[in-house]
């Protein structure tokens, strides 16, 4: 096979191809940064360690993680918001807190207690009764204020008519176990010591939630949980009784804009993290697409109703992200060069067959000439038939097809070669 022609015939499908790559390459995402930015609250609480074990995880896929620690929710929707960071932790009930615009969620990841505890010597029942009174809601930026605020706001308690204060959470329970201030929110896991403490001081007190699917029907992003009587301590029997807390969850928040493989590591790595049962925690309840604020991200919902796409569950992340890519890439190329598989040998054998026939007209001039020439003619006849004797050995060998033609070719070219020596030879004029 003459593979310069057919490289020649094949040139403007392979040009075709490689615009198709090209295209596609385009039309398909840059490969992902291997550097992750995650905004969290203040280092040792609940969002800075799940940071850190994302961070763990994510190396072994070869990805970097960079924490950035601040004062809460509020403070990283700002960062996301401005691009400083790519993805943060954000507490439900945060969003109308701070900016939101092209933001989305990735799902909820664990339940987060509102823990209200006020003075024994105050019955609570419900949130309306601590209008006027001194009420701890959180330090400015974190995801407990805006939250309190809101609870607090929609039962007529304000800054107008009430003392709404930001301490830390470490103040504001030496605060309420002196007495200084009436009421305390607080957001944070039941293992913490600060709510040990205070759930077995002899000043304070735990608010146990009334008119639950009023409110659970208003903060859609919001539950209630019942935290057993001895389940934060069983031989101290602490809590003494059954008590019902309202609860948000713990959001994982990205931009918009983050790469889609981004997307499906956060939610890989979160499905590690957050799949084990917790104190509130079926296995296998989180993460999930309900009790979010946000718009859920297109990626996060088809991932957490279908799980992982199919190269992730059998090939390592990275191995998966780029087999996928390539698939991507080449399955059209596929498509093109199939079809091409079939029509470039008929290709090939169109031009071998024109080159035949364009010889044949050739040597039927020389044919037709001969009948009419003198010796001199006979003799340029004779050595233009060589010439075309010479490239037909040259010529590689066509396809099985076309062989007879070519030999028929070269036994007419061999049979007039010898007419035209002999009529050289002859010396006498033409008819």
């Amino acid at each position: 096979m003459d593979w310069k022609k057919l490289a020649w015939v094949a040139a403007p499908s392979l040009a075709l191809v490689f615009i198709v790559l090209l295209f596609v390459n385009h039309l398909l995402d840059p490969m992902p940064p291997r550097r992750i930015t995650i905004s969290t609250g203040r280092e040792g609480g609940a969002y800075y360690m799940f940071a850190k074990e994302y961070a763990k995880l994510a190396e072994q896929d070869g990805f970097a993680v960079e924490i950035q620690t601040g004062a809460g929710s509020v403070e990283t929707l700002k960062r996301l918001v401005a691009g400083q960071v790519m993805a943060g932790f954000v507490q439900g009930g945060t969003a109308e807190a701070g900016p939101s615009e092209g933001l989305r969620s990735l799902g909820s990841l664990y339940y987060e207690p509102v823990w209200l505890f006020h003075r024994k010597g105050r019955p609570l029942q419900g949130l309306a009764d601590l209008r006027g009174l001194r009420i701890q809601v959180g330090e400015e930026g974190s995801g407990i204020r805006p939250l309190a605020v809101r609870l607090l706001r929609d039962s007529g308690v304000t800054a107008q008519n009430s003392t709404l204060l930001a301490l830390t959470s470490e103040n504001a329970a030496v605060a309420l176990e002196a007495g200084r201030i009436d009421a305390a929110f607080f957001i944070m896991s039941p293992g913490i010591p600060l709510v040990r403490r205070l759930l077995v001081s002899p000043s304070v007190a735990l608010w146990s939630v009334r008119r639950t699917l009023a409110y659970t029907t208003r903060y859609r992003f919001m539950s209630t949980v019942t935290l057993g009587e001895g389940v934060v301590d069983l031989v101290a029997n602490i809590p003494n009784q059954d008590t019902l807390l309202l609860a948000s969850t713990a959001n994982l928040v990205v931009r918009e804009d983050v790469h889609p493989v981004i997307v499906r590591l956060l939610l890989k790595t979160a499905e590690t993290v957050h799949s084990r049962p917790g104190l509130f925690e079926a296995p296998n309840a989180f993460p999930s697409d309900t009790l979010v604020e946000l718009p859920l991200h297109d990626v996060a919902r088809r991932y957490l109703r279908k799980g992982p796409p199919f190269l992730e569950r059998y090939l390592p992340f990275w191995i998966a992200v780029t087999v996928e890519r390539w698939a991507l890439l080449l399955i059209p190329v596929v498509g093109i060069l199939l079809p091409l598989g079939r029509i470039l040998p008929g290709l090939y054998n169109a031009q071998v067959r024109k080159r035949i026939t364009r010889w044949y007209r050739e040597v039927h001039e020389v044919d037709h000439a001969l009948a009419r020439c003198t010796d001199e003619e006979a003799k340029a006849a004779a050595e233009r038939l060589r010439g075309i004797q010479q490239k037909l050995a040259d010529m590689p060998p066509p396809p099985a097809g076309l062989m007879h033609e070519l030999y028929d070719l070269r036994q007419h070219v061999e049979w007039l070669i010898a007419q035209a020596d002999e009529r050289a030879s002859s010396r006498h004029s033409p008819r």
